[in-house]
C-alpha cells in the first residue's frame, strides 16, 4: 500500500526534524551562555586585566574591586585583597608574568596601611600594601573568621592595586 509507507516515511521525517531543532536549540541555548559568561569575565579596565593576573604565593584572593574615587573608571586602579600567613618578606610572594615588585622607597604614612612594595608594570605603577589596624576601612571584604585571625596576628591581609591612569 503506498499510503502507509508515505505515512510512515513523514512520521520519521517530523520525528528527525523535532530532533535537529531541539539540538540546534540546545546547542543555541549553550553558546549563549558561554558568551555571556565570556563577555562577564572580561577585565572592564587595562587595570583589572592586569590585576587578574597577579598571584601571592601561599595567599588566597578574596575580593577585586575598582578603587572608589572621583576619575573616571578606566583611569583608577584595581585592587585584588589576599589573606595568608604572617610574613616579613610578603612581597617576595608577589608574582606576575614580567612583574618586579621592590621595596617601596619612602612609605607614605597611612594610619591602617603599610606600603611593602612598588614597581611598574605595563606602564601601570604597582602598589603592595599590607593591612596594619584592626579596624581597617576595607574590613566588610573578609568573613567573620578571617578578620578574627588578622586581629588575632594569624593572618595577614594584602592589598594590591594597579593603575593605569596616571597613579
Amino acid at each position: 500500500m503506498p499510503g502507509s509507507d508515505d505515512a510512515t516515511d513523514t512520521h520519521v521525517k517530523v520525528r528527525s526534524r523535532r530532533r535537529r531543532i531541539w539540538l540546534l536549540s540546545v546547542v543555541a541555548v549553550a553558546a549563549c551562555c558561554f558568551g555571556v559568561l565570556k563577555v562577564r569575565d572580561a577585565p572592564a579596565t587595562e587595570a583589572q586585566g592586569y590585576v587578574s593576573q597577579i598571584s601571592v604565593r601561599g595567599y588566597e584572593r578574596v575580593h577585586d574591586y575598582i578603587d572608589p574615587g572621583t576619575a573616571p573608571a578606566e583611569q583608577r586602579a584595581a585592587v585584588a585583597i589576599f589573606v595568608g600567613p604572617p610574613d616579613d618578606d610578603a612581597v617576595a610572594r608577589v608574582s606576575g608574568p614580567g612583574l618586579v615588585v621592590g621595596a617601596p622607597a619612602t612609605d607614605p604614612a597611612f594610619p591602617d596601611f603599610e606600603m611593602i612594595g612598588y614597581g611598574r608594570w605595563h606602564g601601570c605603577f604597582v602598589h603592595v600594601d599590607r593591612w596594619k589596624s584592626s579596624h581597617p576601612p576595607m574590613s566588610y571584604q573578609l568573613t567573620t573568621e578571617q578578620l578574627t585571625a588578622f586581629r588575632a596576628g594569624q593572618l595577614s591581609v594584602l592589598s594590591i592595586a594597579v593603575g593605569c591612569g596616571g597613579g
